[in-house]
This record gives C-alpha cells, sequence and structure tokens, in this order.
C-alpha cells in the first residue's frame, strides 16, 4: 500500500487534510491578503500612504504565509523534509522583515546597520529553499537521465548568465567602496538571487516542465524574489527605496506564491512537457546565454556572466550530442524491434503493422496473398545436424527470400519454421498465383551446407488470397494457416485455401469456445457401457458437449481439438471429472451401481497435479476410488515409456482404473501395451468392424482380445451400431461393448428415468432411429464442462473388472 500511496499521492489519507474547509479558508485568507497588499503598493493615495498598511497589515501578512508555509509539513508526511524547508526559509525571510520593519523603517538608509540581524533572517531564506526545491525534485522524478541533467544544466546556466548580467555588473561598483561586511551582504542577495533561480530553473527541467502547478508556483516565487531583491538593490543603489513601493508588493507575491504551492494537492497525475516541446525551453535559454555573449562583445560585462553564458552552450553542446547519440540508438533499437535476428526478415510485429493498412488500401480487382512457408523436418535436422544447422538454413532461406522478393513484399518470419509471405498483385487467379509460388519454393529449397554435407530444404506453403478467402486481418491469417496443414496433410508443395475446409477445420469457432464456459454452453451427457454375458449396463461415459448457439451441438473429439487450440484442455478435464464424480456418487447414493468414465488426454495422463486433484473430487463426493475409470488415447504407447508408467502408477496409487481407449485406430506396439499398467482396454470401431467381411481381419481382433486377457485386461468394444457387429464381437470373446444399438448419450434431465428402467432388467439392444441422434437442450441443469473426447465411453467397473 505505502508504495501505491507513493504512486498515486491522491490515495494517501494525510492529503485530505489539503481539502478540509479549515486549511482551505486558510488558503483563500492567505492569497487574498497577498494580493490585496500587493494592489495596494500600486495605488497612488494622493501622494500620504496610510502607515498601518506597511506596518502591523504588512507583517500580519507575512505571519500568515509562514504560518500556512509551515502547516504543510506539520499536517502531511509526504515529502516532509522538502516541504519543511521551504516554509522555514519562507518563515526566515518573514521574520528577517518583520524585524526590519519594527527597528528601521523610519530610520534614514545611512542609519540602517549593515549587516544586522534581519539580514541574517533574509539570507536564511536561500539554502533552506535550495534543499527544498531539490528535494522535492527528487522526490517527484525518481531517477533522472542524462539528457534530464543536461536541461537543468543548460536552463540554469543561461538563466544565471541573464541575471547576473542584469545586476553585478552595476551593484558590485556600488559596493567597492564599502565596508567588508556590508559589500559581502549586499553580494549575497544577487548573488543568492542568482542562485536560487538556477535551482528553480533547474528543478523545472528535472521534472520535465511539468504541467503541475506546484512547481509553476515555485518557480514563480523565486522568479518574484529575484526580480524584487534586484529591484531593491538597484534602488539603494540610487538611494531612492521607500516603503510601500511595488517592491515590497513583488516580495509579497513571491513569499505568497511558494506558501500557496504547499497547500495544493494533486488530484489528478500531471503530464510532462514531451517531444519538441521539452527541447524547446532548453534551446531558448541557449539562445539567451548566446546573446549575453554577442552583448558582452558591444558593453562590459562581468566575468561571471560571461564564464556562465559560455559554460551553458558548453552544455548545450554535449546535450544535443547526446540527442543525436539516443536518435540514432532509438532508430538502431525500432529496427531490432521489428527485425527477427535469425533470418534477417521482418517479425510477428511488422505483419501485424503492415496487413490491416495492405488490406485497407487493395486497389480495385487487386489480390492480396499472404503465403505462409514452412520448413519442413527442421527439428529433425536439429536434433541429428544441432542447432546451429537449423539457424543455418533458416537464414540462407530468409537471404534467399529478400533477395527473391520485390521491394514491396512483406517477408516475416512468424516463428519456428514458419515465414510469411505478403505482396500485392495486381491481377492473378489462385492457379497462377499457385504456380508463382511453387517457383519461389524451388528457388529457396536448393541445398544449403548446414553441416558435413548438403542439405536439401523441403518447403510446404498455404496460401490465402484477399478479398476472396477473407477480408480481416486475422481470418486471413487463419485461412493461410489452414491452407498450411492442409499442404502438411497433403504432403503437397503448395495449398490454395478452400473454404470448403472451414467447417471441419473449425477456426472460426476457437474464439466462441472461449466464450462457451462462462455463456453456459456445455453440457455433460452419459452414455452406458453393457456387459456382454448379462446385457446389463455396468457404467456410463460423462461426455462433454457444445451446443454452439449457431451451429448447435458440437461433438466431444471435435471439442478436444478446439479446446487444444486455445489451452482450454487442463480446465475442461477438471470440469469433466468433477461433474463425472459429483454425478456418480448421486446415481450411487440412490441404490444404483454403477461406475463412471471420463475421457483425459495424454498431456493431461502427463500432468503431475491431475492426480491429486482426482483423489480430491473423489474424496469430496465419497465414492470409491475403483468406481471411476479415466480413458487414456492410444498415443500413450508412443509416449516415453518411463514417463508414462510413473504417471499412470500415481493414479493407480489412488485405485482409480485405466483404460487404454481407441486401441487399434493406429498401428500400436503390443511390447508397449504389455508393459503399460492399464486395467481394461476399449477396441476402437475401426479395429473391429472389418471382421464382419475378413476372416483374416477376425483373427487379429481374436488374438487381441486373447492378449488383452492374458495380461489381465478385460476389452470393450466402441461404437456397437448393429446386431451382427455385436454378435461378431461377442463370439470373440470380448467384455463389454458401448454404442448406439444399447442407447445414445444421455441428457442429465433424462438420466434418472433411463436409470431406474436399464435397472428393472436387461438392456435389449435396438436400432437407432433419427431422433435418438437429436440431443435436446437440457433446461435445468448446470453447464457441466470437461475434457472434450470421443463419443463413445468405456466402463469404470463391471464384473470383467473384479468389482
Amino acid at each position: 500500500m505505502s508504495s501505491l500511496r507513493a504512486a498515486d499521492p491522491a490515495l494517501d489519507p494525510d492529503l485530505a487534510v489539503l481539502d478540509s474547509p479549515l486549511y482551505r479558508a486558510a488558503k483563500v485568507l492567505v492569497a487574498t491578503l497577498a494580493v490585496a497588499y500587493a494592489v495596494s503598493t500600486l495605488i497612488p493615495f494622493g501622494g500620504q500612504r496610510p502607515v498601518f498598511l506597511d506596518t502591523w497589515c504588512y507583517s500580519a501578512v507575512l505571519v500568515a504565509a509562514a504560518l500556512l508555509a509551515l502547516a504543510r509539513p506539520i499536517l502531511v508526511r509526504q515529502n516532509r523534509l522538502a516541504w519543511g524547508c521551504v516554509g522555514a526559509g519562507i518563515a526566515s525571510w518573514s521574520a528577517g522583515d518583520i524585524y526590519w520593519a519594527a527597528n528601521f523603517a523610519s530610520a534614514e538608509a545611512g542609519d540602517i546597520p549593515v549587516p544586522s540581524l534581519a539580514d541574517v533572517f533574509y539570507v536564511g531564506l536561500y539554502p533552506l529553499a535550495y534543499v527544498g526545491f531539490i528535494a522535492l525534485a527528487r522526490a517527484t522524478v525518481r531517477r533522472l537521465p542524462a539528457s534530464v541533467w543536461l536541461d537543468g544544466v543548460v536552463t540554469s546556466l543561461a538563466a544565471g548568465a541573464v541575471f547576473s548580467a542584469v545586476t553585478l555588473t552595476d551593484v558590485l561598483p556600488t559596493s567597492a567602496g564599502a565596508a567588508f561586511g556590508e559589500t559581502v551582504t549586499n553580494l549575497s542577495y544577487p548573488i543568492g538571487d542568482l542562485v536560487l533561480t538556477v535551482v528553480a530553473v533547474a528543478a523545472l527541467a528535472m521534472v520535465r516542465w511539468r504541467t503541475d502547478p506546484v512547481w509553476w508556483l515555485l518557480g514563480l516565487g523565486a522568479g518574484a524574489f529575484a526580480v524584487a531583491d534586484t529591484a531593491y538593490l538597484f534602488s539603494l543603489a540610487d538611494d531612492t527605496y521607500q516603503d510601500g513601493t511595488w517592491i515590497d508588493g513583488v516580495w509579497m507575491v513571491g513569499l505568497g506564491l511558494m506558501a500557496l504551492a504547499g497547500s495544493l494537492r494533486r488530484r489528478r497525475r500531471v503530464d510532462e512537457v514531451k517531444g519538441f516541446a521539452a527541447l524547446l525551453v532548453p534551446i531558448l535559454f541557449s539562445l539567451c546565454a548566446l546573446g549575453v555573449l554577442i552583448v558582452g562583445t558591444l558593453v562590459p560585462l562581468h566575468p561571471v556572466s560571461i564564464v556562465l553564458a559560455g559554460g551553458c552552450l558548453v552544455a548545450a553542446g554535449v546535450r544535443t550530442a547526446l540527442t543525436f547519440e539516443q536518435t540514432r540508438e532509438l532508430t538502431r533499437t525500432r529496427v531490432e524491434a521489428t527485425t527477427d535476428e535469425l533470418s534477417g526478415l521482418g517479425n510477428r510485429r511488422v505483419l501485424d503493422s503492415a496487413l490491416p493498412g495492405m488490406l485497407g488500401g487493395l486497389p480495385p480487382g487487386a489480390a492480396l496473398p499472404l503465403t505462409i512457408v514452412s520448413v519442413d523436418h527442421l527439428r529433425e535436422m536439429n536434433r541429428t545436424l544441432g542447432y546451429t544447422a537449423g539457424d543455418t538454413i533458416l537464414h540462407t532461406v530468409g537471404s534467399r527470400l529478400r533477395a527473391a522478393l520485390p521491394g514491396d513484399a512483406v517477408a516475416v518470419r512468424l516463428g519456428g519454421a514458419e515465414i510469411a509471405i505478403l505482396r500485392t498483385v495486381a491481377a492473378g487467379t489462385p492457379e497462377s498465383i499457385a504456380r508463382d509460388t511453387a517457383h519461389l519454393l524451388r528457388s529457396l529449397g536448393s541445398p544449403v551446407t548446414a553441416g558435413p554435407v548438403p542439405v536439401r530444404i523441403e518447403l510446404s506453403a498455404g496460401v490465402a488470397i484477399a478479398p476472396g478467402h477473407a477480408t480481416t486481418a486475422a481470418e486471413l491469417i487463419h485461412c493461410a494457416a489452414d491452407a498450411l496443414h492442409a499442404a502438411k496433410a497433403n504432403r503437397s508443395e503448395v495449398e490454395i485455401y478452400d473454404p470448403s475446409l472451414r467447417g471441419d477445420l473449425s477456426s472460426h469457432l476457437l474464439p466462441d469456445l472461449l466464450r462457451a464456459v462462462e455463456n453456459e454452453q456445455l453440457f455433460v451427457y452419459y452414455q452406458p457401457k453393457i456387459e456382454l454375458a448379462t446385457r446389463r449396463p455396468v457404467a456410463l461415459e460423462a461426455l462433454l458437449r457444445w451446443r454452439h448457439p449457431v451451429y448447435g451441438w458440437i461433438e466431444p473429439e471435435r471439442l478436444q481439438r478446439l479446446a487444444a487450440q486455445v489451452g482450454l484442455t487442463r480446465q475442461l478435464t477438471r470440469l469433466l471429472l468433477r461433474s463425472a464424480t459429483e454425478s456418480c456418487a448421486a446415481w450411487r447414493a440412490k441404490g444404483y451401481d454403477l461406475g463412471v468414465a471420463a475421457d483425459i488426454s495424454v498431456a493431461d495422463l502427463l500432468d503431475s497435479h491431475l492426480p491429486y486433484d482426482v483423489a480430491k473430487m473423489i474424496n469430496k463426493v465419497g465414492m470409491p476410488s475403483a468406481a471411476l475409470t479415466l480413458e487414456i488415447a492410444e498415443e500413450v504407447l508412443l509416449v516415453d515409456a518411463r514417463r508414462t508408467a510413473m504417471a499412470l502408477g500415481q493414479f493407480r496409487h489412488f485405485g482409480v482404473r485405466l483404460c487404454l481407449d481407441h486401441y487399434g485406430r493406429s498401428a500400436p506396439s503390443l511390447t508397449r501395451l504389455r508393459s503399460t499398467p492399464v486395467d481394461e482396454l476399449k477396441l476402437d470401431p475401426s479395429f473391429v468392424e472389418p471382421m464382419l467381411d475378413s476372416p483374416q481381419d477376425a483373427v487379429v481382433v481374436r488374438s487381441t482380445v486373447e492378449l488383452a486377457r492374458s495380461l489381465g485386461m478385460p476389452t470393450v468394444v466402441a461404437g456397437i451400431a448393429s446386431p451382427v457387429l455385436l454378435d461378431a464381437v461377442a463370439r470373440s470373446g470380448c467384455s463389454g461393448a458401448q454404442g448406439g444399438l444399447y442407447g445414445e448419450p444421455v441428457s442429465p434431465e433424462s438420466l434418472p428415468a433411463w436409470l431406474a428402467s436399464a435397472h428393472r432388467g436387461p438392456v435389449e439392444h435396438r436400432q437407432p432411429t433419427p431422433a435418438q441422434h437429436q440431443h435436446s437442450q437440457p433446461q435445468h441443469s448446470q453447464p457441466q464442462h470437461g475434457q472434450p473426447q470421443h463419443g463413445v465411453g468405456n466402463s469404470p467397473g463391471g464384473p470383467w473388472a473384479g468389482r
């Protein structure tokens, strides 16, 4: 909180006293009295000025101003030292003036001793004000760059040169014949005012000439003192000074301005003068110093003025050199900020900056192709040849691309092995653009010496063309990325974006998915899993579905891919598991001895926190650990065996059952299957369906079932949709089945009725009707969220699991 107060003074409760009615009344009173007295010095009064104005009235105003200045450090802790010095300086000067008025107001000028006690108090203002000004400047600006210091030096030296040129030449000769004490005293005022002016101007420069009334009141107050003291010394030299003249009025104004400065409270962050306006001030002061030097060639000036003016110009020269160096450094920094160091091309900032402008300025009939080029197999080359080889390849491709592209083209490295090319073509068809892109890839793909032997570069490219494919920058990038994805999937060199692929790739759904959770568009459905021996349900699999307001229901497998792209997998996994465990505990409490299953991804499996989170969920709802089965995709067999075994072991330690899902969809390793600690094997439909027409495939399925049985794993077949396939699966020795033949996923509000009917007897298989595929939207249940996955499930328990 203290740092917050320091950053924003308006939050400091101590400052509230500055807005109190009593304090505000005091400010108004002091300001009124000071202005009234200053105005009174300009009124002729018919040649006879009232004596009380320059005696007790003048002294009362001085006392009021001193008390107001001292009230700030007494009542407010913030910057107490700085304002205490300023207040003490004002009080010292006021005490000296009151002493002088009480003892020498009616005396002749020649009878006034110099120095006197009044002079001690007068001069006391200067060192106190110096310390206060500098402390305030340091509190306002914690870190001062060299340019700011130099601005302060330039402006202060110039101000000192001008002031000394006006005062010292005439004042010093006047004091030449006086006694030493009188000479020192008379010199202390112009020198003190000179230093006060220098410090005030330097402080304003240090705070970058902020539009802050506090600083300008202090600066103007110091300037008023300098003007009044200078005029006073000249009037003493001419023996023309009298009480109650405009000189006393200027003193009073200066004193009041500095006293009022401490009573102000900043209600908002003040701005500083920037750009050319910030440089204009030191430039003008430098011209003033130059003017002093020019005048010094025509009339005699004190050497101090010449030295100060010369020093100002030297400091201005250093400031100019520093500005030049800073400008050059800024230019270099900007180039580095928009350049990819490895390839020499632009970076993503360049594309984000150029693309909207090129889209907006596209001439009629012209096209704007965005090509994303990928250096294929770069990761493998890095592993084989070392990362320096990959760096060399990217650098070479970047150099070749800069040489091959026209000057108006934009080429940037997006990151990794992908490069984006943006260029406007006056006319061209997708076919001609594809040919030009293929020709460009061939020119970039010649061998590169990146190791012991030259390496041939393989490139893929996806092209999206505005305005045909997209009219916004983000959409055009998405379309080009989709086209590159298609090029990699098809192993083709160049692919032009195909709008018909939009529904499959679903990139346009990603922003909606980020809002789906808060918009309550995610729902959990439950699909039964049947034991083949008894035709009874033994478990329900929790499936996450997304009801999109425009595109309808998004099924679990597609939802899983989308969630992985926007980083929602971790969040949805936990929400799905939480819903599954709560629902399972609820139906088991009602006497339905059914388990529950839920899918998790390989990334979830390797999440070290997930086993402990699952254990907490199970303990919270009070269900048996074995009633929960986690289904892991077959891809787990491709992950490092040691890491997989450790991750699976954590779940088994808490008693959770594990199932290897989608078995047979790819080409798994039977050796890894033997060493993978899972409790159940779920066969993918694509693995078992060919057995209906191929005896060889039937043998493979039966062999897999026997292998799983020998390893202590029951087998379940997903996606059973026909009695013929069910009979074949039963003959192969499988333990359980799941699919549309025994029921589509059930909505939460329909689940109690289904449980009641299924509990009374075996589930009869039936052909799914079209109505079964139309999933109604839940009306009263809270939306549930979870890990998206395939639309079939596995049992978390059952007779074959020894439950």
